[in-house]
């Protein structure tokens, strides 16, 4: 298994039908990606890959339910549901190039993952939530992610067992700072909530992107409907 940890090396052709969402990305979401060294778990080689989040904007298109409207409703839902969001790699052997649009299907990351590593990102998501602030902390909060992923052993830790990643030659303090916490929380991942849902972006010959999002809890939404439920009351004694 020879993998090219190159996320974006080169632009790649696309062809075939719309899958839903058209997915631009622009840059990283901080100056100065880093590179950071990772082992392949199969083989024990390293490689060299730019690791942080991403930003971009997605919309959807044709082919999600809208393409037999009319022209002036396409228009108008695409203009709607077209916005920025932040991701992550989800896959160390794709590529993909900034400022390209490709097509893209959304995928539950429950099945794309499958329930233990999905437990396990949202517990990442949740443990690191405000962490990511720039590039050394992006960086950190991507090598977790491939280590999730991409390990084979029952534990997960940056620097041991079978995947590993670690910064590249060059890094700074901060760097090794911020992946000694990713690997802490790593460790320790069995005490924190898992209150992000993880969805990927999938696309058979690109790069797959894993889109990360906070979810209230249990008490929050029983808040809301409370909430929710006098806002009603007052309505109906005001037409009373």
């Amino acid at each position: 298994m020879n993998l090219k940890f190159l996320p974006l090396a080169g632009a790649l052709a696309m062809a075939g039908p719309a899958f839903g969402i058209s997915v631009n990305m622009t840059d990283f979401s901080f100056a100065g990606p880093l590179a950071v060294v990772v082992t392949d778990p199969s083989t024990g080689g390293t490689e060299t890959a730019l690791a942080g989040q991403f930003f971009g904007t997605q919309t959807v298109s044709d082919d999600a339910g809208i393409g037999t409207a009319s022209a002036v409703r396409r228009a108008a839902a695409s203009a709607v549901v077209s916005r920025s969001f932040t991701a992550y790699c989800a896959e160390l052997t794709q590529t993909f190039t900034f400022g390209v649009t490709y097509d893209y299907t959304p995928t539950g990351g429950l099945a794309y993952f499958g329930a233990a590593k999905y437990d396990a990102l949202s517990r990442l998501f949740t443990a690191t939530a405000g962490f990511v602030t720039n590039s050394d902390t992006s960086a950190a909060v991507q090598a977790g992610i491939w280590e999730i992923i991409y390990e084979t052993a029952s534990t997960y830790d940056l620097g041991n067992n079978g995947f590993r990643a670690a910064p590249a030659d060059g890094a700074t303090e901060g760097t090794f700072a911020a992946f000694a916490r990713v690997n802490t929380v790593l460790h320790n991942l069995s005490s924190s909530s898992a209150l992000y849902s993880i969805d990927v972006l999938t696309n058979g010959v690109a790069q797959d992107f894993l889109v990360a999002r906070a979810v209230p809890e249990p008490g929050s939404w029983a808040l809301l409907a409370g909430g929710l439920g006098v806002l009603g009351l007052l309505a109906r004694r005001r037409r009373g």
